[in-house]
Formats: C-alpha cells, structure tokens, sequence
C-alpha cells in the first residue's frame, strides 16, 4: 500500500513538473488564457465588494444608538398605538420598563451650507425613557417641554455655528418650525444621520402621527436571561412585530440588493465566456500534443496521469489568475467607491461610503474563479487521457470530422427549430426558454457551420486577401471544433450586445408611453427622493387646501405612502383619493375598464397591484392579498393590475386614502399633481405653487411636462449603462480571438517557416493570419446577430409575464454595431499573432518540435 501511495505520489509529482514545464514554454499562450480569469475573478470580486460596502453604509446610516437592551417595532417599521402592546409587555417579570419613541430619519435643508444632511429626529418621552444621556453642555430634555432640541456633539462637523440658544429650522409636515437647541449629547451620535432628541409630542406633530409610536424600548431587569426574555417578548407580541431590526428604507435597500445580483450575473456571465476561452484552449493543446502524449502513454503513463498533467496546468492558471484578478477586483472596487462617494453622499444624504473587504467575498470569487478554470479544463484533460498511445498518433482522418460536424448540425438545428416554435407559438414562459434554447442550438451546430461559412466568404477573402484567403480558410477548417468555440465565444459577446439594444429600446418605449398615460397634470410638487417615500417628511393636508384654494388651480390629487409586509415581500403602499386622482393621474391597467377600478377603489378593501407586486405574490385578480399592518391583519381584495412611471418596478399597491390612514395611521402627502383650469397661465400658476412652498421646503414645484421630458431623458441615460456592460462582456471574447489566433500560429510554426522558405514574405504570412481572424469575426457576428435577434425576441416577451408589455422593436442600429465591432475585434485581434508569425525565424521555424 505505501509502495502504491509513493508511486502515486512521484508520479503527480512528476506530471505537475511537466506541466508546469508546458506552461513556462508558452509564455503567450498561458498568459491569454489566464487573462480570462483575471478579468471574470476581478468583476465579481469588485462588484462582491462595491455593493455590500454601500448596503453596509446605507444601514449604518439608518441604525440609531440605542442604551435600550431590547427595542421593538411593527414588521412593516410603520408607526402604531403603544397601548395596543405596551401594557402586556410590561407585565412581564423580565421586564423593567418600557417606553416609546417615535423616529424618522429624513433631510434637514439648510443644516449645512452646501447641500442638506440626513438627520434622525426621535421623539421621547424624558419622564419614561429606559436610557441614559449624558449632556456636556446645557441640558436634556424636560417633561413638559416643546419647541426645544437636544443635538449629539457630532453635530458640529455638520454645522459649528449651532450652539445652546440658538434656533434651527425643521422640517414638519405642517412646514418649517423652529427649534431651540437647549443642549448637547457627550456622545458624537451617527455622523452618517445625527440623532436629534425633540419631545415624543413634538415629534408626533412634526410628522403628523398623533399618539402613535414606531419604536418601544425595553430595559429588561437586573440578571435576565436575554434570549429567553426576547423568545417571551415575542410569544406575547405575536405576529407583526420584531425585535432589534434597524428601522430602513427598504426601497434603496431592495434596488441595492436587485443591482448586487444584476450585477453578479454580469460577472458569472464574464466568468462563462473566460471558460469557454479555457475549454478551447485546453482542446487545441490536448489536439496539439497529441504527439506528446502518445509519448508518454507509450513509456508507461496512466491515463489518470496524464488528465492529471492538463487539469493540474488548469489548476494552475486557474490559481493565479484568481490570485491577479482579487488585486485588480480590489483596485476596482476602490476606484468606483471613490468615483460613488461624491453621488452618494450628494443624492442620497447617507453619510460616507468606504470600501469594506469581506471574506465571503474574497472566498466567492476565488473559489469561483479556481473552479472555472479546473471544470474548464477536465473535460479536454479527460479526452486526452482516454486517447490510447496509436490513435494519439494517428491523424483525424477527413470523415471522421464530416461525421461528428453532421450531427453537431442535425441536433443543433433540430434544437434551434423547436426553439422557433417556442418562440412564436407559446406564452411568454415558453418565450424565455425557447430564447435560451436558440443559444444552446446555436452553440450545438456552431462546428458543423465553420466549412459551409469558410466557403460562402471564400470569395471575399479571395477578392481582398488573393491566395493567403485560400490559405487562412484552409487552416480555420482543419480544426472546426476550435473554430466553432471560438467563434461561440464571440457570438455570446454580440448577442449579448444585440439584446441589450432591443431592451433598451423596448424598455425606453415603455418609460415613455407610462409617462404620457400617467403625468396628465400641470404641476407636480415633488419631494426629495422619487419612489422612495419612507424617508421623506411629507406634508398635511393643508398644504393640498392651499394649493387647492389657488385661482389658477382646478384638481389637486395627491398619493400618500405607506409601508407593509408580507410572507412574501414587502410591499409599498401608496394612498390615492379616487375621485381626483383619476383627474390628475392614472394608470396603464392591464384589463378592465379605468372608471369601474377607481370606483372599486373607493368602497370595501379593495387595490391596484403593480405589474412586479402580482408576479412577486404569485396572485391574480380577484383574489385576496392578506398585509400585516399597524392595526393587525388586513384583507385586500385585488381589482386590478396597473403600472405608473413611478412605481411599475416595484412591489406596490394602491389603495384609497382612507383605507391607508385608518389601517396605517397615514395621513401624509408626499406627492401632489395639480390640474389647472383650462387656459390657466402655466409659469403664474407655478409661481403660485413655488410661493406656498416656501413653508414646505421639502418639496418642489415643476412643471409636468418639463418634468416628463427629463424624467425620460434620464431613463434613457440609465439605460445606456446597459450598453456599457454589454461591452465588458467582449472582453472575453478578445481574448479568445486573440488565444486562438496565438495558439494556431504555435501549431503552425514548421508550415509557416516552410512559406517563408518557398519565397512568402512577411507580409503575406501576415495576410494569412488576418485573413483568418476576419473569417472567425465574421463568423462569430453572423452567429451572434441570429442569436441576439432570437434571445432579444423571447426575452422581451418574457416580461409579459410580469404585466410589462413592452412591444418589440428590431434592433438595426445593434445588429449593424455587433457586425462591425465583431469584424474590428477579429482584426485588432490578429496584429500580435499575425506580427509574431512574420517575425519568425526561418531556420527555427524549420526546427519547430
């Protein structure tokens, strides 16, 4: 047995030698090949580290200090009545008190000189509080006081000109009050959102909550058990209420958490075509040193040692490539923080963004990155290490390669025609996989097309590139399988590009056709952030009266906002009146007729759903949606599936506003749209508006239609990252073209050297190799215009299944950018291999192993 184990042993020893050997002696070809690597491990590495950093920062700015030992809130964060609860916790032994508090956290304008911070307000009751405040200068709060603050020492990095006695001014929802500072904390507080202490009055009145509370704290008595009085707390609460959960804005941190994933795929994506470009370079050398290894087959090596041999030089490009590809994905990620930082703290006003490494995400792209390569390289490792000692040495014979390319081309396109079918017979389910499907025949038949390609473009080879194109057609079909991969590679990249484009386009078509249906008013009065209502300090109903009573004005709608939980998800909840809503606003319903909806919506406990909420909940119309909310369990009935501009990509639900304030005790505006008489003046209506709100700082007055043009414009520049991405993905692509092209010039060294020996110049050798990289390109961008077309197509239609009905449009501008940019990478990528093959040396050429 230990005789077995040290031959064993001696025998990995001394394939790990010859392949480290290998791939010393072929600088180029492994340096390409790890660059795939590289580039895949750096993008999930930087993106693993990018995206938690922000959602990390966003909650650090959402988290307030708290001395409490236990704090309570509704699952949904929504304010609730502390007699509904309060009483029975406090009757429990573990408990030693308990109180309530009433917090938000929301921008303060004015607090600092350039741009408005993000502040926490929390009101207390200083009679009940569980916690101790230390004050180093002037007071705490007292029972009885109004109209006064208490500020962290930290404060004074945001605004040193605040001290004792001075005033402030905050943002309410009955407008701007001013404050009195009597005092300052020992503690600098959360630089990210300074906790400012008012009276639990105060702050109800501030944020129109009268007798509500969002938090309690509890201080548990001296020696408790903390887990058993938690698990006690939360058997008497029952369902609708959690322990310890920061209070967040669970739209930012639902959209961080969709771009993480994004862009994960995007960097899973990269990390597939850097295999492809490994599987095709492992394939060509397994092919290559067919030779070599019916060598070594024949002086007695194992098949295990010689998988071993090629899986072990994979292992070891795998390795440091990951090993590269973490410093660049690290160098990456600081490099975005640093160009994010100034957009984040800017339009979100959530503190300081810094890059924070995690393990989990050095372990993910690592292991990643290492598996890709090793499962990149089994597959050629195992066929090379089945290949017997005489058929590695027996030359593939011109049948054997018609036969494998002819059913390469029955199943593939077998499979491309099932997913045709798919495509214009089914719903939009079937729509999606027969787009996938299309991909998967395409790769199947790519080989068996690699000859009848060469031969349609002969022509032109020949008309530009003479007799070198007969040469460079001749050496791509030799190795059609090589070939074939390559060429994949490239067509994954361009059809990705292509399908991009269509979204774009389909995607923009929708922005535009949702804003026309849903800004049908004059003027908006917006707040600070759209879509994003659970940080925004809205206004009472007064301030609609006051625009209402405006000579100018006829309709004023408003939508007020809410939050709720599900088994599934949580949902926003927006509150509309039914009667003027639909005068100002409406939706693109997708059935039913919109006066019939608006007037379900106004009787019994009835909704809209968004598009994304009903697939997200896996219901339909007509049935019952059950919501945790502030007062309990309650059942909604869906009417109707509408989209608007400014809610279709979220989870949301619309409801009457007088369902909203008696089931969520909201009675806020956060958005108001206002319809003028008819040939009202548009800018002295708006100077109106602008004039009211200068008691409402926290909102702004436009124009509608203004507003529509630049909400459009700015979709369209969103969208144009997509296109961006797209471009990543051919980075790979480059590569592979640029691999294959080095490897076919290593293969070729003695046939080269033999045409410089016949009389072929350096530039005809150099003609032959560009020759062959446009025949790859072309063929890459004709498979990958048919593929992008295909998967565009069924992916477009896929969003059906989610209510976006978005009609396809044929992307021409994306199918001329994929020939061309497909056609400019096959030729930038021959400069270096066809450079490398005129420089060779004659006599060393001749000399090739």
């Amino acid at each position: 047995m230990t005789t077995h184990n040290n031959n064993f042993g001696a025998g990995a020893a001394q394939m790990t030698l010859i392949g480290l050997r290998y791939l010393s002696a072929r600088k180029l070809r492994t340096a390409l090949t790890t660059l795939a690597i590289v580039f895949g491990v750096a993008l999930i590495f930087a993106i693993n580290l990018v995206l938690p950093s922000a959602l990390s920062a966003f909650q650090l700015s959402l988290s307030a200090v708290s001395g409490a030992d236990i704090h309570i809130t509704s699952t949904s964060g929504e304010a609730f009545a502390p007699e509904t609860v309060l009483p029975s916790l406090t009757a429990l032994d573990s408990v030693r008190a308990a109180t309530g508090i009433l917090s938000r956290q929301f921008s303060l304008p004015g607090l600092t000189a350039d741009t408005a911070a993000q502040i926490t307000l929390i009101g207390i009751d200083p009679a009940q509080t569980v916690r101790q405040f230390a004050v180093s200068e002037g007071r705490f709060l007292q029972e009885g006081d109004t109209g006064v603050a208490v500020f962290p020492a930290g404060i004074a990095e945001l605004a040193p000109e605040l001290a004792v006695g001075t005033t402030f001014p905050l943002v309410t929802a009955g407008g701007l009050k001013l404050y009195t500072i009597v005092g300052f904390l020992a503690e600098q507080g959360n630089p990210s959102a300074p906790e400012i202490y008012v009276s639990l009055p105060d702050a109800q009145s501030a944020l129109n909550q009268p007798a509500l509370i969002n938090t309690l704290e509890l201080a548990l008595v001296a020696g408790a058990d903390r887990d058993a009085s938690s698990a006690s707390i939360l058997q008497t609460l029952g369902d609708g209420f959690q322990l310890n959960a920061p209070a967040g804005s669970s739209s930012i941190l639902g959209a961080l958490e969709i771009g993480l994933a994004l862009f994960n795929l995007l960097g899973l994506l990269a990390l597939f075509l850097g295999a492809f470009l490994i599987f095709n370079t492992f394939r060509t050398v397994v092919i290559e040193r067919r030779h070599d290894i019916a060598m070594l087959r024949a002086i007695g090596a194992t098949q295990r040692q010689i998988t071993q041999m090629i899986v072990i030089e994979s292992l070891v490009q795998g390795v440091v490539g990951t090993i590269i590809g973490l410093v660049f994905g690290f160098l990456m990620a600081w490099a975005g923080v640093a160009l994010m930082g100034g957009i984040w703290e800017t339009y979100l006003n959530r503190g300081t963004l810094s890059l924070e490494v995690n393990l989990s995400a050095v372990a993910v792209a690592a292991g990643l990155g290492i598996v890709t390569a090793v499962v990149a390289g089994y597959l050629p490792a195992r066929s090379a290490g089945r290949t017997s000692p005489l058929e590695a040495l027996r030359p593939a014979t011109p049948a054997s390669v018609q036969r494998a390319a002819r059913w390469s081309l029955i199943v593939g396109m077998g499979t491309m025609l099932l997913s045709v079918g798919l495509l214009l017979f089914t719903d939009s389910n079937g729509a999606a996989t027969g787009a996938l499907l299309f991909l998967t025949g395409m790769l199947i038949a790519a080989p068996s097309l690699v000859l009848p390609v060469a031969r349609l473009f002969s022509p032109l080879l020949t008309l530009w590139f003479a007799r070198e194109g007969d040469l460079a057609r001749g050496n791509l079909v030799r190795q059609p399988g090589r070939a074939a991969i390559t060429a994949s590679t490239l067509m994954i990249g361009l059809a990705t590009l292509i399908l991009m484009a269509a979204l774009v386009i389909s995607f923009g078509d929708l922005v535009r056709k949702l804003a026309d249906v849903n800004f049908s008013s004059d003027i908006l009065i917006l707040p600070p952030t759209i879509a994003v209502y659970d940080a925004v300090v809205g206004a009472d109903p007064a301030l609609a009266e006051r625009v209402r009573a405006l000579p100018e004005v006829a309709t004023v709608g408003t939508l007020r906002y809410a939050a709720a939980s599900t088994p599934v998800t949580d949902l926003q909840v927006l509150g509309i009146d039914p009667v003027d809503y639909p005068q100002v606003a409406s939706f693109e319903f997708a059935g039913g007729d919109a006066e019939s909806i608006f007037a379900a919506l106004g009787s019994g406990h009835n909704a809209i759903l968004t598009s994304i909420a009903l697939s997200t909940l896996n219901l339909a119309v007509g049935d019952d949606l059950v919501l945790q909310t502030p007062t309990g369990l309650q059942t909604y009935r869906i009417a109707a599936v509408g989209n608007d501009i400014l809610s279709f990509k979220v989870a949301a639900m619309f409801i009457s506003q007088d369902n909203l304030a008696a089931d969520f005790h909201k009675a806020e505006d956060v958005l108001l749209m206002v319809s003028l008489v008819p040939g009202a003046d548009n800018a002295a209506a708006l100077a109106g508006v602008q004039t009211i709100l200068g008691d409402y700082p926290q909102f702004t007055g436009q124009l509608t239609g203004a507003y529509r043009e630049e909400l459009v414009n700015v979709t369209a520049g969103a969208l144009d990252l997509f296109y961006g991405l797209a471009i990543l993905i051919l980075i790979p692509a480059a590569l592979g073209l640029l691999n294959t092209l080095t490897i076919n010039i290593l293969e070729r060294t003695r046939e080269i050297g033999v045409v410089r020996a016949v009389g072929g110049s350096r530039g005809q050798v150099r003609r032959i190799v560009t020759a062959e990289a446009l025949l790859l390109g072309i063929f890459g961008a004709a498979m990958g215009v048919f593929a992008g077309v295909a998967m565009s197509y069924g992916l477009i239609l896929a969003f059906g299944a989610i209510g976006w009905e978005m009609p396809y449009t044929f992307p021409v501008m994306g199918v001329i950018a994929a020939v061309v940019i497909g056609v400019l990478l096959a030729l930038g990528a021959s400069i270096l291999p066809a450079r490398s093959a005129a420089q060779l040396d004659i006599i060393r050429a001749l000399q090739y192993e």
